[in-house]
């Protein structure tokens, strides 16, 4: 179907509304594509907007681009910073003029200081500007929690299914797929939509171990369905601190609206059935650390959960870097810890240069004390990477200003932003 004009754009942030701040505009300028790039992007890399790109390409639609931007997990932003975001997308959509249909990249858990449900009011004063008619459509993070404001203005939505996210461009193809139909009168779409008050523990996300697998299979089963066009399951995200926090499920059918419900309430109820499966145990540091040192398997991950910079954790806890200095293990490493100071310390002193360093600590007690290290500098960086893991791969970013520290055995990575290499 060639002749459409596709709007493509995005406002992206996962909140974790129990921090205390705010995460400014600068941090979510950092990963800004304006609408005039954003068309000119190859649409090869593993996101979702890269994945809306290749989906119109591929049916000779004219893409007009939108605003994109993505603050990394952290506190809510103000609501001027909400504003000046949604009021440039809004400008770039009215600079479009008419256009068949919009793809909207959106988190799922954004909230600001006043408002629950950022991603909710984007949908909506996107459905606003472009009236009832023209479809708009969406892709959500498997973190997302869903709200009733956000299905009321969509015509269908999708979640991503795996954990790492390593299906982003696929869920946009197949939310790329809907709207052809639906441009094409082929499809009616109509969502049914059920949360649950359930906290889905990290570990049991996982989706290449059951239980997470069985989950995933169920969903598919269920998109198999006649009348079914689309299934997701959103496993939530606790700290946004909202009154919307939970898993929830969405079922999308052709112009079914009871059947659609039946579904999504249908998968709601398989996933509370097996409510006491998303639990996980959680070990301290010193007693995984005991683990590890009965088993022969080598190497051994230790997975500081609770300090993930990807889910808005400061990611400067020393309880493991701690350990491993005081047990003077070799060879052990720390990936990583976010120091800006540490890192500028070792870029003023040089590489091959051994320093007195404090490192990590320092945004809150809660993330222990300092370790001092007497520590060689072994590499130094600018920060620059391009992921090369199916997660995001293609895509450029950066974790400011990094060194590799090493003090005896234990080496450590500090780095200077708070990003998810």
């Amino acid at each position: 179907m060639t002749g459409k004009r596709i709007a493509v754009g995005g406002i992206e942030h996962e909140t974790a509304g129990l921090l205390p701040g705010e995460t400014p505009l600068s941090v979510f300028q950092r990963r800004r594509v304006a609408a005039d790039e954003l068309v000119t992007r190859s649409g090869e890399a593993n996101t979702v907007v890269d994945g809306f790109l290749h989906g119109a390409r591929q049916r000779g639609w004219e893409v007009s681009g939108l605003l994109w931007i993505k603050g990394t997990s952290g506190p809510p932003a103000s609501q001027e910073t909400f504003d000046v975001m949604l009021s440039e997308l809004l400008d770039d959509l009215e600079a479009a003029g008419p256009v068949d249909g919009v793809l909207l990249s959106l988190h799922g858990s954004f909230a600001t200081h006043e408002l629950d449900d950022a991603d909710g009011a984007v949908l909506q004063a996107v459905r606003d500007r472009i009236g009832p008619d023209v479809p708009l459509m969406s892709v959500h993070d498997m973190h997302c929690n869903l709200t009733q404001a956000m299905i009321e203005p969509a015509d269908a939505l999708a979640v991503m299914r795996t954990y790492p996210h390593v299906d982003m461009r696929e869920r946009a193809l197949h939310i790329a797929d809907l709207m052809e139909r639906t441009l094409a009168g082929e499809l009616q779409p109509t969502m049914g939509f059920r949360q649950l008050p359930l906290l889905w523990s990290a570990p049991r996300m996982i989706d290449a171990e059951s239980p997470m697998s069985d989950a995933v299979s169920m969903v598919v089963e269920t998109n198999s369905k006649p009348g079914v066009v689309s299934s997701s399951l959103g496993v939530g995200y606790q700290w946004v601190d909202s009154p919307a926090v939970g898993a929830s499920a969405v079922v999308v059918t052709d112009g079914d609206q009871e059947q659609a419900q039946r579904e999504a309430d249908t998968m709601a109820e398989w996933v509370w059935e097996r409510r006491e499966d998303w639990v996980a145990p959680v070990l301290r540091p010193a007693d995984a650390l005991e683990r590890t040192e009965k088993t022969d398997g080598y190497p051994v991950v230790l997975a500081d959960q609770a300090d993930n910079t990807g889910g808005g954790a400061p990611g400067d806890s020393t309880e493991v870097l701690r350990l491993f200095v005081e047990r003077q293990l070799d060879p052990a490493v720390v990936l990583y810890v976010v120091d800006p100071e540490a890192a500028d310390r070792a870029h003023r002193a040089g590489l091959g240069q051994v320093i007195d360093v404090s490192v990590g600590g320092h945004s809150h007690p809660s993330m222990g004390p300092p370790v001092e290290m007497r520590a060689k500098v072994m590499g130094l960086s600018d920060g620059g990477f391009v992921y090369d893991g199916p997660m995001w791969k293609g895509v450029k970013d950066s974790v400011g200003p990094a060194a590799w520290l090493k003090d005896r055995g234990v080496s450590v990575v500090v780095i200077s932003l708070p990003q998810q290499p």
